[in-house]
């Protein structure tokens, strides 16, 4: 499906809100979220979907994204990569200044940066979303 779109065709809502360092969370929603992207596509799509919308990078900590047991289970048994299985969950965007530190319900999983590049955190290994 990434293919099919093409980075600068694409006219995303929150380009005129969302700024660098501003971070990417996970949980429940936090009022103050200025965007927010569903995961049916799977977190990989939904990250590069929030790139695209919003014109900027990001980096992206893979080991602070919540996963379930189940989901891990059903990964392993069927040889799939948790990261591209539909999802019924959401990433949103907020500024640094909220208070979604505040909540036990939400996690920090990353942060808006200037240039376009797409990077996933793992220890200190770094990778990229392809288009």
């Amino acid at each position: 499906m990434r293919k099919d779109i093409k980075p600068e065709d694409y006219k995303g809502e929150y380009s005129d809100t969302v700024k660098p360092e501003d971070l990417l969370v996970m949980g429940n929603e936090p009022d103050s979220a200025i965007g927010s992207m569903l995961l049916c596509d799977g977190i990989s799509e939904g990250l590069w979907r929030i790139s695209l919308e919003t014109g900027l990078g990001m980096i992206v900590d893979i080991r602070k994204i919540p996963l379930t047991q189940p989901e891990i289970d059903r990964c392993n048994r069927t040889d799939t990569n948790p990261y591209d299985i539909p999802s019924d969950k959401r990433i949103y965007i907020v500024h640094p200044a909220s208070e979604y530190h505040l909540r036990d319900d939400i996690r920090v999983i990353g942060y808006m940066t200037a240039d376009k590049v797409c990077r996933v955190k793992n220890k200190d290994r770094i990778s990229f979303l392809k288009s």
